[in-house]
């Protein structure tokens, strides 16, 4: 059975995971979810717009090595709520979490070369273009491109500019 990591909460939002998930029980700082060795993945936050509690998206981690201590998240969001920021806040709460709660060294993420708002969300977290990966499988339809964004948690500690 999945679980999921404590309720991030951010200045406008509240990332809660699914009712039925596991709650795993944190040591020490509370957030030491790699030194538990839980199955599954944390992935699946639900993204709430704290003043309305209207759910607007979701995000998580979406594959987890835990050996290599590389993590990759991906998101989606409703259309209406594009362009408020709304994305790179949860964004940059779950990055946070990977680095600090679960271990990771690297975060990564893939997007779409045309998808404008997904790319600003990871440069604005401090993600970097690293490769371009062609003929990608699509679940969508034929083989597309990929670019591969990702940060390492030393930039993500000394990023002080894009947190």
């Amino acid at each position: 059975m999945p679980w999921t990591p404590p309720v991030l909460k951010t200045e406008r939002l509240s990332l809660a995971g699914p009712d039925d998930a596991v709650q795993p029980v944190f040591v020490s700082d509370g957030r030491d979810a790699a030194a538990q060795a839980l199955p599954g993945l944390p992935s699946n936050w639900k993204i709430y717009l704290k003043e309305s509690e209207e759910p607007i998206g979701t995000i998580g981690y979406i594959g987890w090595d835990r050996e290599t201590r590389l993590a990759e998240v991906g998101f989606i969001l409703m259309n209406i709520h594009t362009g408020r920021g709304y994305m790179t806040e949860a964004c940059r709460a779950v990055v946070d979490f990977g680095f600090e709660g679960m271990g990771l060294a690297i975060v990564e993420a893939k997007s779409l070369p045309n998808n404008i708002g997904s790319i600003r969300v990871l440069e604005k977290v401090g993600m970097k273009r690293e490769a371009r990966i062609q003929g990608r499988l699509s679940s969508k339809g034929p083989l597309v491109d990929l670019d591969l964004f990702r940060i390492k948690k030393e930039a993500w500690s000394s990023g002080r500019s894009f947190r």
